[in-house]
């Protein structure tokens, strides 16, 4: 196999494995790199038996080439319509905001978390006349729900505690989704058709499917991350997307 090939191959897998096992907060980049360094190796594959297969090395590297281009372009379009999404409607106003939980440390948040917390009270100390249902339960390594520890949180910034609402049992994007707008039914006796959403920037797009489902219009409230994430996270809401289109 040629070294164009074998060498930049190993570089990626070697870089990606490393990445995945020792970076926890970009081990989705690491699996991307691997799988690109597969991808090389393949296109290698073909180059050194096409003497030996000519023919069937000729359809396999054009099936593969068609396969990424589709991939490629596929990916794009989707990256695009998440960066559009994550700008969100930050002066929107809503009777309510659904808050989505994200990891927590122990007892404190994590950074992500901490960013949507952040954009949080930004958004209801400038509309104080919304309630917020912070939305997340408990992982295997918390130590309390996502819910409880945005309360402490947002109280701790000076948020009144009849503000908000906890929402304790989601696990997923689908179940905050549902299982807020089963809390404000049953306080307001009216399941809303629209409603404030706020997560990070590139999560708003594949929540706004789900809402969809949902028979909720949502309006996005955005909470900024830091760039290197955001590329990592962006990676990771590309197959997110295609996965709840195709799967769920």
């Amino acid at each position: 196999m040629k070294k164009r090939y074998w060498l930049p191959a190993l570089i990626l897998v070697v870089l990606g494995a490393a990445t995945y096992f020792l970076i926890y907060s970009y081990s989705f980049s690491g699996l991307v790199m691997i799988a690109l360094g597969a991808v090389l190796f393949a296109f290698g594959l073909t180059d050194a038996l096409k003497g030996r297969l000519p023919k069937l090395m000729r359809f396999l590297r054009t099936v593969m080439l068609i396969l990424l281009a589709v991939t490629v372009l596929a990916g794009a379009v989707t990256g695009i319509l998440i960066m559009r999404a994550g700008f969100g409607e930050e002066d929107a106003d809503s009777d309510y905001l659904i808050v989505l939980g994200a990891g927590v440390n122990g007892n404190v948040p994590s950074r992500s978390l901490r960013e949507r917390l952040t954009a949080a009270e930004s958004y209801l100390k400038a509309h104080p006349d919304t309630v917020a249902i912070l939305s997340g339960g408990q992982g295997d390594r918390e130590n309390l729900t996502e819910a409880q520890c945005m309360f402490n949180w947002l109280t701790e910034k000076g948020i009144p505690a009849d503000q908000l609402r906890m929402e304790d049992r989601a696990t997923s994007t689908e179940e905050n989704i549902r299982y807020s707008l089963d809390l404000i039914e049953a306080e307001s006796g009216v399941r809303p058709e629209k409603c404030a959403v706020l997560s990070s920037s590139y999560h708003l797009f594949r929540a706004s499917l789900l809402a969809r489902r949902e028979g909720l219009e949502m309006i996005g409230i955005r909470a900024k991350a830091r760039p290197m994430y955001y590329c990592n996270m962006l990676l990771r809401e590309i197959v997110g997307v295609w996965y709840t289109l195709i799967f769920r």
